[in-house]
This record gives C-alpha cells, sequence and structure tokens, in this order.
C-alpha cells in the first residue's frame, strides 16, 4: 500500500514545508554546459570581476558546475529511495531487510515528503553535491565523466540519487548547527576566512527575500572588493549554468542584494536584505557526508495503554498549490496557537516554530512547516479564507512513532477543515464545514512491527464528523461515522511489515451509513490467519462479517 498508493504523496501537487528551489521550466536533464561569456538566458549574463579578489576557492562554474539547469520533478528523476534512506540512517529505518530495506512509516513519510519538495528544484544538492566533487570528496568519474560539467543528468539514476541525498542534508542537526548566520558584513567576513584552495569545509549560501518566499541555494566561490565598502559574493547559481553570477553586498549599510529571475525566460527581480532581515547564511558541506540519526525513531509497545513519553518533535505540513492555498492554524490545549489568523502569522506555543521553504520564485508563498513539541495536543485547521479556486489539500503530521495524514481535502474559498489527532497518533477525527470524502491514514511502529492502515472516501456531510482509530492495546481499526451526516461506500487498505516481509490487505465498496460504524478486527490477520472480521453497527444493530484476506 505505501509504495503503491501513499495517499498524500500521490495527491499533492507540490511539497510545503521542506525547502525546495526553484528550477527553470526549460531546465532538461541532461544538457551540456554553455561556453564562456554566454548565459543560459538572456537574463543572466556572465559577470566580469574588476575588483579584487581577496578570497578565491578556485571554483569556477564553467568547470566545477553542473551543465545542466536547476530541475524539478518534472521529468521524473530518481529521488530519494529507501536505499537511500538506508545510506543515510541506517538499518533503524528499515521494518525490515529481507531483502531491499522496507521503511518504518515515518520514515517513509519523511522521503515522501522531501522528494515532493524536490519538484520545486534540486539547487540545495546540486550546491552540495558540486562542492564535494571540488573537495575531492566524490569521484566524477562514478558518475560517468571526468569533472562536474561534463556530467549528463538523464539516465543518470547515480547522479540524480546522490543530488538529492545531498538536498536533505541541509534539515540535519548538525548542518543546522554548523549554519553561520550573521549580517551581510559578517557573512562576507566569514567567507573571505574560508574560501581557499584545499579548505577542510566549504559553505552554500542560502538566502530567502525579506518575506521568507523564493528563497535559494547557490555556491559561493570568491570575494570581490570593489572598493568604498562595496563587496561581491562570487557564485555559481545552478539556475544558470556555466556563468558566474553575483551577491553584492554594501559593507557600509550593512545590506546585501541579488538581481535574478527563477526562469531565464521571465525579467528579473532584486532579492535583497540587511542586518535585520536574517535572510542569508551559510550552510556547511561536511557534517551531512557522515551517517545521521533518523529522529522519528520511536518504538511504541503492542498492548501498552499509551505512548512511550518524551520524543522528538511533530511535524505538520500541507500540502496543495504553490500560490493559491489555504492557511493552517493549530491550537493547542489551553488554546495557544502557530500559524495563520486573518493572514498573518502568529506563534503562541511555547518551543513551536516555524521552518521556512526556498523555492527561489516569487510568486510562489508556500505554506512554512510546522513544528510542535512533543507531548502537545492540538487540533489543526485547515482554512480556505483567501482562495481563490477550490484547491487539494493535504495535511500531514509526522511524530515519534507514528505518523497521520488526511488527504483528497477540496478546500474551497471561504470553507474550513479541522484535525483532531490523539495525542499518541492513535485517533484522526476530521471535521469540515461543508461535504468532503478525505483519505485517512495512520501509520504506527511498534517494538518488532509496523502498521499502516488507511481509509478512503471518508464522507461527510457539511459540519459532519468523521473518526478513524487505531488503539495501541488491541487490534480494531475503526471507522466512525454515526456524526458524519452522508453515507459512505469506504475504501480500508491494511499493511503489516516485520522481520519476516510485508502483508497487505484492502476492501473497496465498504458501505457504512450516517448513523454507523465500521470496526476492522485484524487480530486473526495479524497472527497469519486468512481474515478480518468486521462488525458494522448501525444505530444499535451489529453486523459481523468474515472479510477474506487478499
Amino acid at each position: 500500500m505505501r509504495n503503491k498508493s501513499r495517499l498524500r504523496a500521490a495527491a499533492a501537487i507540490l511539497l510545503l514545508a521542506v525547502a525546495g528551489c526553484g528550477s527553470t521550466p526549460a531546465a532538461t536533464p541532461g544538457g551540456t554546459a554553455p561556453a564562456k561569456g554566454s548565459s543560459t538566458g538572456g537574463s543572466q549574463p556572465d559577470y566580469t570581476p574588476t575588483g579584487k579578489l581577496v578570497a578565491d576557492s578556485g571554483f569556477r562554474p564553467a568547470v566545477d558546475g553542473f551543465g545542466f539547469q536547476n530541475y524539478g520533478n518534472d521529468s521524473g528523476p530518481i529521488n530519494l529511495t529507501a536505499n537511500t534512506m538506508r545510506a543515510l540512517f541506517g538499518d533503524a529505518v528499515c521494518a525490515s531487510t529481507q531483502g531491499d530495506c522496507e521503511l518504518i512509516p515515518q520514515a517513509e513519510t519523511w522521503m515522501a515528503e522531501q522528494n515532493k519538495g524536490m519538484a520545486n528544484g534540486h539547487c540545495y544538492g546540486m550546491s552540495v553535491t558540486s562542492l564535494l566533487v571540488a573537495m575531492h570528496k566524490l569521484d566524477p568519474a562514478k558518475y560517468g565523466a571526468d569533472s562536474t560539467v561534463k556530467l549528463d543528468l538523464a539516465h543518470n539514476a547515480a547522479l540524480q540519487e546522490m543530488i538529492a541525498q545531498q538536498f536533505v542534508g541541509q534539515w540535519m542537526p548538525n548542518v543546522v548547527a554548523g549554519q553561520v548566520k550573521g549580517s551581510p558584513k559578517q557573512i562576507v567576513d566569514k567567507l573571505t576566512e574560508v574560501l581557499k584552495p584545499g579548505a577542510a569545509e566549504t559553505y552554500s549560501v542560502g538566502f530567502y527575500k525579506r518575506d521568507m518566499t523564493g528563497g535559494h541555494e547557490v555556491t559561493p566561490y570568491a570575494i570581490e572588493d570593489k572598493g568604498n565598502g562595496q563587496s561581491s559574493i562570487l557564485i555559481y547559481d545552478n539556475n544558470f549554468p556555466g556563468v558566474t553570477s553575483h551577491i553584492d553586498v554594501d559593507r557600509n549599510a550593512d545590506t546585501w542584494r541579488y538581481q535574478t529571475a527563477s526562469n531565464p525566460a521571465d525579467p528579473s527581480e532584486p532579492y535583497d536584505g540587511d542586518a535585520g532581515t536574517a535572510t542569508l547564511m551559510l550552510d556547511p558541506t561536511t557534517p551531512a557526508q557522515q551517517q545521521q540519526t533518523f529522529p522519528y525513531l520511536v518504538h511504541d509497545t503492542k498492548g501498552a495503554k499509551g505512548a512511550k513519553p518524551g520524543g522528538p518533535a511533530l511535524t505538520v505540513f500541507l500540502d496543495s498549490d504553490p500560490v493559491d492555498h489555504g492557511h493552517l492554524l493549530i491550537t493547542a490545549d489551553g488554546g495557544k496557537r502557530i500559524g495563520y489568523v486573518n493572514g498573518k502569522r502568529i506563534n503562541e506555543i511555547p518551543g513551536a516554530r516555524f521552518v521556512d521553504v526556498k523555492s527561489n520564485n516569487s510568486t510562489y508563498k508556500f505554506e512554512p512547516e510546522y513544528q510542535i513539541p512533543a507531548g502537545t495536543h492540538f487540533t489543526v485547521t485547515v482554512d480556505g479564507a483567501g482562495l481563490k479556486k477550490t484547491q487539494k489539500s493535504d495535511v500531514v503530521i509526522l511524530g515519534g512513532a507514528f505518523d497521520v495524514s488526511v488527504g483528497g481535502i477540496n478546500l474551497a474559498p471561504g470553507a474550513t477543515s479541522t484535525i483532531d489527532m490523539g495525542i499518541d497518533g492513535d485517533r484522526v477525527k476530521y471535521t469540515s464545514t461543508d461535504a468532503q470524502a478525505p483519505d485517512i491514514e495512520i501509520g504506527e511502529s511498534y517494538d518488532s512491527s509496523d502498521y499502516a492502515f488507511a481509509v478512503s472516501k471518508a464522507a461527510v456531510g457539511p459540519g459532519g464528523t468523521v473518526e478513524v482509530t487505531l488503539p495501541l492495546d488491541r487490534n480494531v481499526f475503526t471507522v466512525d461515522a454515526t456524526k458524519s451526516r452522508a453515507p459512505a461506500s469506504l475504501g480500508v487498505t491494511m499493511e503489516r511489515i516485520d522481520d519476516h516481509g510485508k502483508r497487505t490487505f484492502s476492501k473497496d465498496g465498504v458501505a457504512v451509513s450516517g448513523t454507523a460504524t465500521a470496526a476492522f478486527d485484524f487480530d486473526a490477520w495479524d497472527g497469519g490467519g486468512k481474515a478480518i472480521a468486521l462488525t458494522v453497527t448501525d444505530q444499535g444493530k451489529k453486523n459481523t462479517t468474515q472479510l477474506p484476506a487478499n
């Protein structure tokens, strides 16, 4: 089920909440480097410095940058796979290692969200991969050529996967800990210190627009002193292969400015900031090259009354249109909130935070990722105020031992959907102001096995509520439609993974009225049995049938 239909992965348009970076529609996997002095698009000419280079790593875009443009997912590149996840995090992310790695629910969800984010571009991965080759940490011959600029992306699964692997390095705690933040002048001073041949550490430059939209990641390689307090950071911008671009810094005013276009066919536009915007930063290369610890590795105890205490912060994603989308408002018990109120951000929850998205397209106004402290019970409201038209929207919640998703919400202008999740991820209650039929999924990771349960077309009428439960202490998956105000024809899928492999069960067309519950007792199936007992209770009347296993 999870590889075939991963509910929100199939439905999402673009990722919200993991960093992407705008690729150009003209970018085609493969391609060759332009001649020196040329430009891949008329809006980004090759820059020739006239001032003194006070720092120079020796990197040059025409040789050490890729010959193809930053790209998205349109051409179907290989991004993260289960084997990449295993390389990044070790066997701990595998529910089963019999043959290929079968990922635990949390790892598969995280991978799916990261891969969707790459639809917006692979800028971070391209910057870091090019630096690793320049540092002689990667051999380009392994990927089919003797230099970076000669590498072909098309039909090069190994290179595609490596770029994707480096892309997600930006989220690793040791990378975040090594990030250099400061005023524009301080960023130039740090680059002047580290940009030299053979440096043990290299950095990529990340930047955002002032409102934290349109971010991008590029490769710095030299600092030009133009005199009178003016400096330029010479960069390889992977949206424009083969040419030198430059970020200008006014050391007197402590400001920065970059003139670029996310699409070479479009007019260029300014990116700028100052000492107070915190929109220019440096990301280290090497910390992500060691095996990482996957944060969502808690395993609940099957049969327990509740989840283990503690664990990592929960992460909440909204997947929808990159421009015209709703907003989230997350409300904790006691009424404190994080999210959007009347179009403006608020954060009242101690320890909660926004994680902003890089897209390198100023027209994109991505919803940030939300991180909520573990042990916090909250509701998520998806608000359609301000939408221009109905947009498909998915909400994904990732916890230490579980993942939850409500997908396929057709969010209309002015409408709202509310998701109330149990603190252990064992219950999802969905309410809507208008008629909906979302897909709801719960994934749970236990000490000896992992499970994923999904119900599709969980219909509700206006003001209706449907509740899905997967209690930790018994093997019953329940869909409660007694307050749904709508009949439903449900599709149900179950998956169990352990060291012996994977078992699946699926059933379509399970009829449930708007006054009924459907309980799927999978205890016998869990032990290797051939059937699942379905009990439909409607206004006190029970009817039990045996559903044959697949």
